[in-house]
């Protein structure tokens, strides 16, 4: 029906004659009217091609006013009023019913292809009629002459077999894979696309920001602020919930290349599907750490990538476990070595960093043998020396021994603690009032064939569901001196009280000096909180924090600047809470504020059971601005030098905080 239409209208603009015949003896032309719509008597070129791309659009709705002015023509009448609200509904209908006839006939992709050969149609003949095309129009014209799974605007059509530029992007749900990475244009910068608890993100230099495709000018855009899904374990830039030693055994593997990945089915776990442009075959894809890789589904809630195996156990893919291997007793009780090393452990990468830093000072083999370690037959991977009823265990890291002491916390609580040298030799002489050691807490990995270790910290993000390794390093913290804690009741119920209900009333005394008659003791309350502040032993690390920051100033924050706060700093080392409470800002703009603390963040989760990684600063600490960005705000806290100064030349920062 399309095709003889078509023909129907190009057979019309062709043998219609240039001069119009007059009307036959009879029949009166009425006069022009006002609401009316001219019946043109030869359709040009341009006419021609938007009456093709009507009937590629809307067959019936095109076929109707064809034949509705070809009747008109031959009545002899020059306007016609336009339709009514009824019939144009019908046509419509009959456009709807025409299209799924078509879709079931031909396929959705012809249909497709009928709909953006239209587009192309329309674009031609705008240009015919000397009419600018604007944005939307040319964007739609260089899509569907890009294909079906799209270019970017502006980007031309490779031949086949020639390599393309990894500038491909998501056209509707679809996206081109290149080297397991998907790039797109985001604020003027090729970025790399990943996903993380169902939410599309890119990688920036401030961190991962959600964003969403807009439609309507072929954009990607910073998504909406929504408070962010809590989950058990968490692992940004990746699809499927994983420990750090799965995701680097998963970098391992081959990652996909040249295939099509749809955005728009993506399963509740994580599991993405794919299939690649030359072939109909489809298979499922995962995202681990902004690179995606092919996965196979297996029984027992496994997945296999590539020759990696994973079972999802407590809601977390964990490598599968394999039939131990034994262990030859004999041979590591004689000749400890390589013979051993299939059960060698495994260390974490913030484990490492820390036994590499005080790896010069540890025992070397030679003093080891002296000492006579010898390998823990009964526990791979562990060293212990036994001098009459003195059992010392030990580790080996990097051909070097670091002594372990175990001890027992409570009956369901072991505590693994490694001891780091300060120096060697004579160096080992600790200086007046320090420890000869380091002490730092680590942790062996839950399952048994696992022989891995960790810090404390690591073991917390990893078995015990907190949500990064900062807030488990400030919950440590304040696990850590607990126990030496010499606080007053006073001062614990002056924290408490300011982090729980007396925060508004307290800011507004130290920002503006407002003093409510219910609370008059507030100045009392404030020196307090800081002498119990001062007794908190402080967490050196990065906290982030929500602040509603005054339009003004922030516009002419600039790096380098010294600012402080006349009130309480209240962070978290979960940058989740931050970016939760930043969504709700009375007044101001919101801003999460990332600051790096040395001497001055006093770690209270554990007083006001409120937050395991909370921290509290006390007022008028000094910072520095290091860096700014739309929404973000870095901070550094400066030395004691410049502290002791107190605020003289430093600006204060007009803000309200802003609570999740």
């Amino acid at each position: 029906m399309q095709a003889l239409a078509a023909v129907l209208t190009v057979t019309n603009a062709a043998r219609v004659p240039i001069a119009t015949p007059p009307p036959p003896a009879g029949r009166v032309v009425g006069p022009m009217t006002t609401n009316c719509i001219p019946v043109a008597v030869s359709p040009s070129m341009p006419g021609v091609l938007h009456g093709v791309a009507g009937l590629l659009r809307s067959p019936v709705t095109e076929l109707f006013s064809d034949a509705r002015n070809a009747w008109l023509r031959y009545e002899g009448v020059r306007c016609t009023p336009p339709l009514g609200s009824g019939m144009r509904a019908l046509l419509q209908v009959g456009d709807a019913i025409t299209t799924l006839a078509e879709g079931a006939v031909l396929g959705g992709r012809s249909v497709l292809g009928m709909q953006e050969a239209a587009v192309v149609l329309d674009a031609g003949a705008d240009v015919l009629e000397d009419r600018p095309l604007g944005r939307t129009e040319l964007t739609n014209a260089v899509m569907a002459l890009g294909g079906m799974h799209g270019l970017e605007p502006g980007a031309p059509a490779n031949p086949r077999g020639a390599p393309r530029r990894p500038g491909m992007v998501i056209r509707q749900t679809t996206a081109e894979l290149h080297d397991g990475r998907v790039q797109v244009r985001y604020e003027g910068a090729e970025r790399d696309l990943t996903i993380s608890e169902g939410r599309l993100q890119v990688l920036t230099d401030d961190g991962t920001i959600n964003v969403i495709f807009d439609t309507g000018d072929w954009q990607w855009k910073r998504a909406p602020a929504t408070r962010p899904v809590a989950a058990g374990v968490t692992r940004p830039g990746s699809s499927i919930p994983l420990f750090d030693h799965v995701a680097e055994q998963v970098h391992r593997q081959v990652p996909l290349d040249h295939a099509r990945l749809r955005l728009d089915l993506f399963g509740p776990d994580g599991i993405l599907y794919y299939n690649p442009p030359e072939a109909d075959l489809s298979g499922n894809a995962v995202c681990v750490d902004g690179r995606y890789y092919a996965a196979t589904l297996t029984d027992g809630l496994g997945l296999r990538i590539g020759a990696l195996e994973l079972v999802k156990r407590d809601g977390i893919y964990q490598v599968r476990e394999a039939a131990p291997t034994p262990v030859r007793t004999l041979r590591c009780r004689r000749a400890p070595g390589e013979a051993c090393a299939t059960s060698a452990p495994e260390f974490s990468a913030d484990l490492s960093s820390t036994l590499q830093t005080h790896h010069g000072q540890a025992l070397t083999q030679y003093q080891a043998r002296r000492r006579g370690v010898v390998p823990d037959v009964s526990r791979p991977g562990w060293y212990m020396s036994r001098k009459g009823n003195r059992l010392r265990h030990y580790l080996r890291f990097n051909d070097r021994y670091f002594r372990v002491r175990l001890r027992q916390v409570d009956e369901h609580t072991q505590r693994i603690s490694v001891y780091l040298p300060r120096g060697t030799g004579a160096g080992r002489l600790p200086p007046r009032g320090q420890p000869a050691h380091r002490i730092a807490d680590i942790r062996q990995a839950i399952p048994a064939q696992e022989h891995r270790f960790m810090t404390q910290a690591e073991f917390n993000v990893e078995y015990r569901g907190m949500p990064s390794l900062e807030a488990a390093q400030v919950y440590e913290s304040a696990v850590a001196q607990n126990d030496r804690l010499r606080l007053s009741q006073l001062q614990r119920a002056a924290i408490r009280s300011y982090l729980t209900w007396r925060r508004r009333s307290m800011d507004d005394f130290l920002q503006y000096g407002s003093l409510q008659p219910v609370f008059r003791d507030s100045g009392q309350a404030v020196a307090r909180i800081n002498r119990g502040l001062a007794r908190i032993p402080p967490h050196a690390g990065r906290v982030h924090t929500a602040l509603a920051v005054d339009a003004a100033q922030l516009a002419d924050l600039k790096v380098g600047q010294t600012i402080y706060s006349r009130s309480f700093l209240v962070a978290s080392g979960d940058r989740g809470r931050a970016v939760a409470a930043a969504g709700n800002s009375p007044r101001g703009v919101p801003t999460v504020v990332t600051l790096l603390a040395h001497h001055h963040a006093h770690p209270t989760g554990l007083l006001s059971l409120q937050d395991e990684a909370q921290v509290m600063i006390g007022n008028n600490v000094l910072f520095k601005v290091t860096a700014q960005a739309q929404g973000e705000l870095h901070l550094e806290e400066l030395g004691a030098a410049r502290q002791a100064m107190g605020p003289l030349g430093a600006q204060p920062l007009l803000a309200v905080p802003l609570r999740d």
